[in-house]
């Protein structure tokens, strides 16, 4: 009787059920590896290129990637979340590009493309220039940028759905690209980010209300200002791209850390004593 209620103590003990979590990052940190976690899976998105100033093409989207990376137990990574490239503030000159996300040494994503004429490159492409006319629409999903009146849109790496359903505590979806800017000269949209559990924030609108819209989802592109004579400027300033972010998905089986074992073990073993020895003598 007493090897058998011995047994169970430590069955009990070690037998514990394996639970799931997951770490969304949207600024700068570090990871810890749990006890117990030898594998986990990332999600890297870059930083949203700028749109341009004037009537020119909307920012890429922070490019996407992920995988399932072996770790150690008590390890420290270091988490860096892009940030989002400036809108452009002159006619002709080059937004700012997003910057790269990363989960360590062990993956990275870039950020997306500013740009100066069409839309720019990223996860999905930027929107092209409406000059004379209006601009194209941010792309999503991995797909490129529509073509404005003017440039085509920017190129996207391609559909990273299959990046995406890897995942199991939280879902991510593609946020949808920024609309063309309408004025007479429109500026193209920002390509669209990553959502988090259906929901995101924007790059930044150019800086008129016909200017191309900035993109949904962390990582979005900005979208390009736009060109009419009756503005003051003339050509309206681009929009920012959205951060990116790093999220990082583990199962951790709940193994006891060893002085929380030895208490437990303790425990168990007074308790066995008074079952077997103290109640048979009251």
């Amino acid at each position: 009787m007493r090897i058998l209620i011995l047994l169970l103590c430590i069955v009990f003990l070690f037998l514990t059920p394996s639970h799931a979590d997951s770490l969304l990052f949207t600024s700068n940190g570090s990871f810890v590896v749990p006890v117990g976690v030898t594998a986990v899976k990332v999600l890297v998105v870059g930083g949203g290129g700028g749109g341009a100033c004037g009537h020119q093409g909307g920012g890429g989207s922070g490019y996407v990637a992920s995988n399932l990376i072996n770790v150690i137990s008590g390890q420290s990574i270091s988490i860096t979340v892009g940030t989002g490239g400036a809108g452009g503030t002159t006619n002709g000159s080059t937004s700012s590009n997003g910057t790269s996300s990363s989960f360590g040494s062990y993956l990275t994503a870039n950020g997306g493309y500013g740009t100066q004429y069409s839309g720019g490159n990223g996860g999905s492409g930027g929107g092209g220039a409406g000059n004379s006319g209006y601009g194209g629409a941010g792309g999503t999903g991995g797909l490129n940028g529509y073509s404005g009146a003017w440039t085509g849109g920017g190129t996207g790496q391609g559909n990273y759905t299959s990046l995406l359903s890897i995942f199991l505590e939280n879902t991510f979806t593609a946020g949808s690209g920024g609309a063309g800017g309408t004025s007479s000269h429109g500026g193209g949209g920002g390509g669209g980010g990553i959502l988090f559990n259906g929901t995101g924030i924007y790059g930044t609108n150019g800086a008129m209300s016909t200017s191309g819209k900035g993109g949904y989802g962390y990582g979005s592109g900005g979208g390009a200002g736009g060109y009419q004579s009756t503005w003051s400027p003339q050509y309206a300033w681009g929009g920012a791209g959205a951060n990116g972010l790093v999220y990082v998905e583990y199962t951790a089986s709940n193994v006891p850390e060893f002085s929380s074992w030895i208490f437990t073990t303790l425990g168990f073993l007074a308790l066995t004593y008074f079952q077997i020895f103290v109640k048979k003598n009251i």
